[in-house]
């Protein structure tokens, strides 16, 4: 009898072991659930989507594929990744071209020299830049960047044309006075700045946003620096137009601004935000209002793969089953022998962040707006 006991006993714990055992499989990341990319892609639809870690590479194989996926008008800001240039992604058919707009279009002077000066600290650039597009407003050339890199400040040409101007003498006289040798040095500076400038936020064979939104192609701009004034003003120029109602969907990546385009659940806007580690943009990680889907790629760094696991993929209340055991005797009886078993809870993280550190190149972790959860192979 006692054996028999014993045996019940005994398949009962291992029932309850392994009930316990499944219910926490159940409510953990299904870590080995392989999702194809055409399911992955059927199941985004028309999703915003948070995508976080990998190299730049990474990111940008995942991106293209999303672009080529959902054909139409698109808004592509990127840190300088050089794998998301205009003539990548033509190399995978897709209509894209460069940002080619005045985005200082509309501003004010004094908001095109803080744009212009960025974080310089030094005033006299700021005094260079408010002169130079004086002189720009009297030769009758559009306050633009264009304009301003057209002028050579250290040659006579433009002084000469401004003398030329019929009825600006008295002020082109005035701002020829104004151009001493202290204006002089600091136009070396700000030709310096209006060259860096034109380099990286120009192009004359791209377009302009609103012909790329009117046409379905994919608008590219490079900014440097998520708090950049120009990057700051580039997001600008794109709420307004999603302010207008315009439908597109909006890829950033390495480019985050506490902005309402982003924070703001935009219906007509999709959002795709992407980053090396997304962790460092906010620190409550509210980074938009929507509800998105997840891509995370590896984590070199072990905090942030925990955060990532915490904030998006969650967490459950862990079921463990502890057993004890233990004897008692009372008097003229024979020994009786206890086991007590226990199921107590405690909260755990769903997707381990040892997963996040170690998968490899090419492989992401996804959690869908629709519920399906599993990885990602690009390989």
């Amino acid at each position: 009898m006692a054996n028999l006991l014993s045996t019940l006993f005994a398949s009962n714990e291992m029932y309850l072991s392994k009930h316990v055992s499944g219910l926490n499989k159940r409510q953990t990341f299904p870590v080995r659930n392989r999702i194809p990319m055409r399911e992955f892609l059927n199941g985004v639809s028309r999703d915003s989507i948070l995508v976080s870690g990998g190299t730049d590479e990474e990111r940008s194989v995942f991106l293209t594929g999303i672009v080529r996926a959902f054909p139409g008008c698109t808004v592509m800001l990127h840190n300088g990744n050089p794998y998301m240039t205009v003539e990548r992604l033509r190399h995978y058919g897709i209509n894209a071209e460069n940002w080619h707009d005045n985005i200082y279009e509309g501003m004010t002077k004094a908001q095109m020299i803080s744009l212009l000066t960025e974080n310089e600290k030094d005033d006299d650039l700021s005094f260079f830049f408010s002169f130079a597009l004086e002189v720009c407003e009297v030769l009758g050339k559009p306050l633009t960047l264009a304009s301003l890199s057209q002028i050579d400040w250290l040659g006579i040409g433009w002084q000469e044309e401004l003398l030329s101007v019929r009825g600006q003498r008295e002020r082109a006289m005035d701002l020829l006075s104004r151009y001493d040798r202290h204006m002089a040095a600091s136009s070396v500076r700000g030709m310096c700045r209006i060259e860096r400038l034109t380099r990286s936020h120009g192009n004359a064979n791209g377009t302009s946003v609103d012909s790329g939104l009117q046409n379905g192609r994919v608008v590219v701009k490079a900014v440097y620096g998520s708090q950049s004034a120009i990057t700051k003003q580039c997001l600008a120029i794109v709420q307004e137009k999603a302010e207008e109602g315009q439908n597109f969907t909006l890829v950033l990546d390495d480019v985050y601004v506490d902005a309402p385009i982003i924070r703001d659940n935009f219906r007509n806007v999709r959002l795709i935000l992407s980053g090396a580690d997304i962790t460092q943009y906010a620190d409550n990680m509210r980074l938009t209002n929507r509800v998105c889907s997840v891509v995370a790629f590896n984590h070199a760094a072990y905090g942030s793969a925990r955060a990532i696991s915490e904030y998006y993929f969650g967490e459950y209340d862990r079921l463990y089953s502890d057993i004890s055991t233990g004897n008692s005797r009372s008097f003229l009886s024979p020994t009786t022998h206890n086991k007590n078993v226990t199921v107590r809870q405690s909260r755990d993280i769903r997707l381990k962040p040892e997963n996040l550190t170690a998968i490899p190149v090419g492989v992401a972790f996804v959690k869908l707006c629709n519920g399906v959860e599993g990885y990602l192979d690009m390989r």
